[in-house]
């Protein structure tokens, strides 16, 4: 007994990308439908859909919310929690304003609560989500390229660094580096629209300066702080500090400061009858 076969045609899924190509062609090009159809693999019914909400597709392609991946213009279960998300997003970023995945869940959240959806999640996959369907992307708004190439260090390293250190022991071999906090400066990648120029904003400049020093033991010497104020308000009450503080109007090291802090520190091993080798980076303000 034969048995009939029957083949059932694959459903071409294409792109919104595709779609704005297909009905732009359409309607520049004075082509056929049925063309439009064949060339694009989908059936004419398809293309009439697409022909009926032509300026619905259009309008939603070109506003760039949707990347080159995307299938469906419908969205997703929290559509207005993505509207606001995507609002609030390109306002700040139109002011040059620093946004991590974190402030988008977190501001999501804020727009759940203020539309009273208490079941959303703004979890990691919301915002991946989140990612796709307003074409949004991540990038690095500024870093430092390298001051020092291993080739200018090279000589330094294989001959007379050995050399002074073979004096002493790992104990008396101290490593020291200056670090700068800016505690009141925003990020510095961000979420971003892709194809649109990744600027940032003024950065603040409130900081303090630390001096943090260990041997080759690991054993590590009370961190050395410069701030902007001599006596701060938040020290009112504090009768000892796990490290040293130092004032600086700029809260910068400079000569003066590092001097004293060297001496400080040369009379403390000189009591302990210990002679120490401290490695430091060169900078003006280490005389």
């Amino acid at each position: 007994m034969a048995t009939a076969q029957t083949t059932s045609r694959k459903k071409a899924v294409l792109t919104i990308k595709k779609k704005y190509l297909a009905l732009k062609e359409l309607e520049e090009d004075g082509v056929t439908n049925t063309y439009i159809a064949k060339k694009y693999g989908v059936p004419l019914n398809t293309l009439t859909y697409w022909v009926k909400n032509k300026i619905d597709i259009i309008t939603k392609y070109e506003s760039g919310q949707y990347g080159a991946k995307r299938q469906k213009l419908s969205s997703g279960k929290y559509d207005n929690i993505d509207t606001a998300v995507y609002k609030w997003f390109i306002n700040a970023r139109e002011r040059n304003v620093p946004i991590s995945g974190q402030i988008i869940r977190e501001k999501a959240l804020d727009f759940a609560k203020q539309f009273n959806i208490p079941d959303f999640k703004a979890s990691e996959g919301w915002l991946d989500r989140w990612k796709t369907r307003k074409n949004v992307i991540y990038r690095v708004i500024s870093g430092e390229e390298n001051s020092c190439t291993p080739e200018m260090t090279a000589s330094w390293k294989e001959t007379h660094l050995p050399t002074i250190l073979s004096r002493y022991e790992l104990k008396d071999v101290y490593n020291a580096d200056e670090f700068v906090l800016f505690y009141q400066m925003l990020p510095t990648n961000t979420y971003h629209v892709k194809g649109e120029r990744c600027a940032g904003g003024k950065f603040s400049k409130v900081r303090l300066t630390g001096l943090a020093a260990g041997n080759a033991l690991g054993e590590k010497l009370p961190m050395f702080v410069i701030g902007k104020s001599d006596k701060p308000r938040c020290f009112k009450g504090i009768k000892s500090l796990p490290c040293q503080y130092k004032g600086q109007k700029k809260a910068w090291m400079d000569s003066e400061i590092f001097t004293e802090y060297v001496r400080k520190l040369d009379a403390k091993f000189y009591t302990e009858g210990r002679k120490i080798v401290p490695i430091m980076d060169n900078c003006p303000a280490h005389p």
